[in-house]
């Protein structure tokens, strides 16, 4: 006849496991006793003010209300400041309604599911709370140049006619689109100026006028020129900022 063994706590029947493992408890007074971590009620977001990119891990995340992408990236957010304040896993529920009102600068409260492992051969311990989602708004680094005018090239085009800017303009865009994930797009995301004698386009990042470029030599007949100008000092990396200037004029002018 085994020897019968109960909890330490409780008194109902354990068997060797609970002994060895849990130290004379059962499983549930073993998690009550051990507890949950405690998680925030708040988490803050910071938000950008022009076009709603969520930042996270220095990285400003694309919030594009028309899409259900921008409940993705949101969730992203809250989970991961959530999971690395605290080391456990979350589920955060979420809706396009509670987007529109965290990025209107309204304090929204949405519900976390705990998923955290008490012990390494007991199933994971859930808890759901309700969490306040506080934004707090700032400018990103893209919307932060183009608001400035602190562009890192400008591209020229010259001799083009009104359809082929058109067709420039759209390919714009669409790879601004493209590269911000929604969240700029011609208007927020570059400045299209109409100049004598054609268009300049400023952009913020050099990458996105090369690429730009690249496509419109492959699209059409074009000369083109590079040059830089320095106009600025990057404290940060001890040198000079250079801005990028590509001249394409149209062969067929």
């Amino acid at each position: 006849m085994s020897l019968k063994r109960f909890c330490a706590k409780c008194g109902i029947e354990i068997g060797v496991f609970e002994v060895s493992s849990l130290g004379n408890l059962c499983p549930n007074c073993y998690m009550e006793i051990r507890g949950i971590t405690v998680p925030p009620r708040e988490v803050p977001l910071t938000i950008c003010r022009k076009c709603y990119s969520v930042k996270f891990k220095n990285r400003w995340l694309p919030i594009d209300l028309s899409t259900e992408k921008s409940v993705e990236n949101m969730i992203h957010a809250i989970r991961g400041i959530v999971e690395k304040a605290f080391n456990f896993k979350v589920f955060v529920a979420l809706t396009l309604q509670d987007v529109y009102k965290i990025v209107s600068g309204e304090q929204t409260t949405v519900t976390i599911t705990l998923d955290e492992k008490i012990h390494p051969l007991l199933k994971p311990k859930e808890m759901a709370i309700n969490l306040d989602i506080k934004p707090n708004f700032s400018i990103c680094p893209v919307c932060l140049k183009v608001t400035g005018k602190n562009f890192e090239a400008t591209i020229q085009l010259r001799g083009f006619s009104n359809r082929e800017l058109e067709q420039i303009k759209a390919l714009v865009n669409k790879i601004i689109i493209e590269r911000s994930g929604g969240s700029h797009n011609i208007q927020t995301g570059a400045l299209w100026e109409e100049v004598d004698g054609g268009v300049d386009i400023l952009l913020p990042s050099i990458d996105i006028a090369r690429r730009i470029s690249n496509i419109v030599k492959k699209m059409f007949n074009v000369q083109v020129k590079e040059s830089y100008k320095d106009w600025g000092w990057d404290k940060s990396k001890g040198r000079h900022l250079r801005r990028l200037t590509i001249l394409l004029r149209s062969r067929n002018a």
